[in-house]
């Protein structure tokens, strides 16, 4: 008989959670940086050390922590493409999440028919 054990990284998961809000920037032009603050909450059920790193072209390191709870706002300036990792003491990404960058500029629409009509 063969037993299949939950890996370390799922148990991990179970160990650490987050929520972030907002996970969208609202920028005036498309194709720009967007600056905005976010909140990050993590719950950590067994007090082990976790970081929150930004990615983008490269992984930045936020800040460490090991308290079970904690809340803290950020203020970042993200691209079009630009994660969140949440990793634990061994470096492993425990959660990703996306941030997105929206922009209020509206796309050109192109007239479809020609305005000129022949009957």
């Amino acid at each position: 008989m063969c037993a299949v054990l939950p890996s370390d990284i799922n148990a991990e998961e179970q160990q650490l959670s987050w929520h972030i809000q907002p996970n969208v920037c609202v920028a005036e032009r498309a194709n720009e940086p967007c600056t905005f603050s976010l909140s990050v909450a993590v719950h950590n059920k067994k007090q082990q050390t976790y970081c929150v790193y930004l990615s983008q072209l490269s992984e930045q390191r936020l800040f460490c922590s090991t308290q079970r709870q904690l809340q803290r706002k950020l203020s970042l300036t993200i691209d079009n493409k630009a994660s969140l990792l949440l990793k634990n003491s061994l470096g492993v990404t425990v959660s990703e999440q996306t941030l997105r960058v929206k922009s209020t500029q509206r796309r050109t629409r192109f007239r479809v028919n020609s305005p000129w009509s022949l009957f």
